[in-house]
């Protein structure tokens, strides 16, 4: 038996109750909706709005789910044969200057943090002062 449009449309408004509420609510008339199913089609994105907001996270987190599953052991061979050993040696090499770097850096605030300060506390009078 083959359905008719009209089965696919209330097949379709089952599957996105906001869209009846939204109805209910004399926002919007069925003809309307109807028109912009069959022009936009079932599929088209500005239908999410109208599905239900629990069933569009359980969707989700389904997807998350079986999306993290799908790694398998084959696909993490597979991405570290395309790792080329040159390159890792190349990054550490790099790598390892910035520590030394980095290193040198901390030595030098802490010496200087170490000495006392270099002026004496009386400079002032070093520098002779014009009195009017």
């Amino acid at each position: 038996m083959v359905k008719t449009d009209i089965e696919s449309f209330k097949e379709f408004v089952h599957k996105h109750p906001e869209l009846i509420k939204e109805v209910k609510k004399n926002n919007r008339p069925w003809k309307e909706v109807y028109q912009d199913w069959i022009v936009l089609g079932e599929e088209h994105e500005s239908w999410n709005q109208y599905t239900n907001e629990k069933d569009n996270k359980q969707e989700e987190r389904s997807k998350t789910k079986r999306e993290k599953t799908e790694l398998t052991v084959g696909d993490i061979i597979t991405g570290l044969s395309k790792i080329q050993i040159t390159d890792v040696q190349k990054y550490l090499s790099q790598f390892g200057s910035l520590m030394d770097a980095v290193q040198e850096l901390l030595q030098q605030f802490n010496h200087q943090s170490d000495r006392p300060n270099q002026l004496p506390e009386n400079r002032m009078n070093d520098y002779p002062s014009y009195k009017d």
